[in-house]
């Protein structure tokens, strides 16, 4: 993260806005280059990532921007432990995070800190409490990544079985399971007499008999009970005669 001075305009790394509002008088803020929100006293401290303006004002239509490469979240690291360190360390880190390409691996790590923080022989212990603290905070950022991604990866699938299940729903509402369309037309096939079969008297008899108990008053005309008889016994013509004759005995 990047800010500017509010009373004079320079930009400034986050390490160096210490230092600089100690030297400039107009500097009562600060603001964030990519958000341009200003920030008071240590505020700035808190704000270690944004969106841009462009992601604020444009929402889903702006372009996102590129994902760090693995120096600059180095660096980046750097800068959030600067608040972090211990007292003693900090003179060291403040300086550390004003520097550019520093040391991702341990050993190129030392020979730069022997270099540029004048820091051999005695203060080698120092050198080894810093890279430790940048270590654990680097292995902090590694462990919530891989911790978003295991979380969206569950959520991928549990949305992905939910739409499973309702695809199926739908699919066996708007097309009833063979196994439930062969039970129904064997039921049907049962009820019905075939051209080949005699009418049966008795099942005549026991049809009629829950026809008009269902039927108002116990009681349907002729006409309107052999209908009704014919499709409910699935009757074919030769049948319905037979059935005719039946009902006028």
């Amino acid at each position: 993260v990047v800010f500017s001075c509010d009373g004079c305009g320079e930009m400034l790394k986050k390490a160096q806005v210490d230092g600089h509002a100690n030297r400039c008088r107009r500097c009562e803020s600060v603001s964030c280059v990519d958000c341009s929100v200003s920030f008071y006293g240590d505020d700035y401290r808190a704000h270690t990532s944004c969106i841009s303006e462009a992601e604020r004002y444009e929402g889903k239509l702006a372009k996102k921007a590129p994902k760090r490469n693995p120096q600059q979240e180095w660096m980046n690291v750097v800068e959030t432990c600067v608040d972090s360190a211990p007292p003693h360390l900090k003179s060291y880190m403040r300086t550390m995070a004003g520097l550019d390409n520093i040391p991702r691996k341990e050993k190129q790590f030392r020979n730069f800190t022997a270099n540029s923080l004048n820091l051999r022989g005695k203060n080698e212990t120092i050198v080894g409490e810093i890279w430790d603290l940048l270590k654990t905070e680097r292995e902090k950022r590694q462990q919530q990544k891989e911790q978003q991604q295991k979380t969206k990866e569950s959520k991928e699938d549990e949305n992905t079985a939910k739409q499973d299940d309702t695809k199926k729903e739908a699919k066996e509402t708007k097309h009833p399971s063979e196994s439930t369309m062969t039970n129904n037309s064997k039921s049907d096939e049962n009820n019905k007499v075939s051209d080949d079969d005699e009418l049966d008297e008795k099942v005549v008899q026991k049809a009629i008999k829950k026809a008009l108990k269902k039927a108002p008053n116990q009681s349907m005309k002729v006409k309107e009970l052999r209908n009704m008889l014919g499709e409910k016994l699935g009757l074919p013509k030769s049948a319905k005669k037979r059935l005719k004759a039946l009902l006028e005995t």
